[in-house]
């Protein structure tokens, strides 16, 4: 008997072992599709309590209500519903996500942020306790799937900078686009500006072109000059006068 009871005894750590031993493989051979899948619907129902707890304060028949618990409450709930939005993979919120919460796109920063909403349940009451509690233990569990199943962790983090890089190339689309129509728009103004230089430069050369030009007064006669000297008109007055080319000497009266 004492031998039968020895063995029992032994037997069973062994049991509790090879049962969680088998749990444990059977997690690790578990398809990453329907882990991902599980892992979801889990984080989906803790978003959906962490708001339930905010949304508690103001209808359980709170007592004590204070700007402190409205503030914290009220916190809880756009951040649950953060979390919410982010699991339920709305692409259309990556963007926003991208611009203002870059770290969902990291499961650290996720965890942590999970954690950040839990500790602010705490202070909601009893309600917040236990929800704070849940999500703890639901952060704890996250943590053991992803070091536990590294083809989980894989899949988690390429569908992850998937989501990055589609947010990134939708982001520098619209950018490039509203940047595309200020450059036409400026293109535009600058050929119209073009246009209205050249009819001006054309305008002023055709202005220079058809204005009647002075004709040169006709030179008097030069006979009757001594040597060297030549007959010229100023330019200002049309008077002519006379200069000796070779003497550089000039008069206004006719040299004889």
């Amino acid at each position: 008997a004492t031998h039968t009871m020895s063995t029992a005894a032994q037997g069973t750590p062994g049991g509790d072992q090879g049962c969680l031993g088998s749990c444990c493989d059977s997690l690790k051979n578990l398809d990453p599709a329907t882990l991902s899948y599980v892992m979801k619907i889990i984080n989906i129902i803790n978003a959906i309590l962490l708001m339930f707890t905010g949304i508690w304060v103001f209808i359980g028949g709170q007592s004590a209500l204070n700007v402190l618990l409205v503030l914290a409450s009220l916190y809880v709930i756009c951040f649950s519903l953060i979390l919410l939005i982010w699991e339920l993979k709305l692409e259309m919120c990556n963007i926003c996500f991208l611009r203002n919460m870059g770290f969902m796109f990291s499961w650290r920063g996720r965890l942590l942020f999970f954690l950040f909403v839990g500790t602010l349940a705490f202070g909601l009451g009893t309600v917040g306790i236990i929800i704070g509690v849940f999500t703890f233990v639901n952060a704890t569990w996250n943590v053991f799937v992803v070091c536990f199943h590294p083809e989980y962790f894989e899949r988690l983090r390429e569908t992850a900078e998937k989501e990055l890089r589609g947010a990134m190339v939708s982001e520098a689309a619209k950018y490039a686009a509203q940047h595309a129509d200020n450059i036409g728009d400026n293109a535009l103004e600058a050929v119209e500006n073009g246009d209205k230089d050249a009819k001006g430069w054309e305008g002023e050369a055709a202005t220079e072109d058809t204005s009647p030009k002075p004709a040169p007064a006709a030179p008097a006669d030069a006979g009757g000059l001594p040597t060297g000297w030549e007959q010229r008109t100023d330019e200002h007055s049309g008077t002519p006068y006379w200069v000796n080319a070779a003497t550089g000497e000039q008069s206004w009266e006719k040299p004889h």
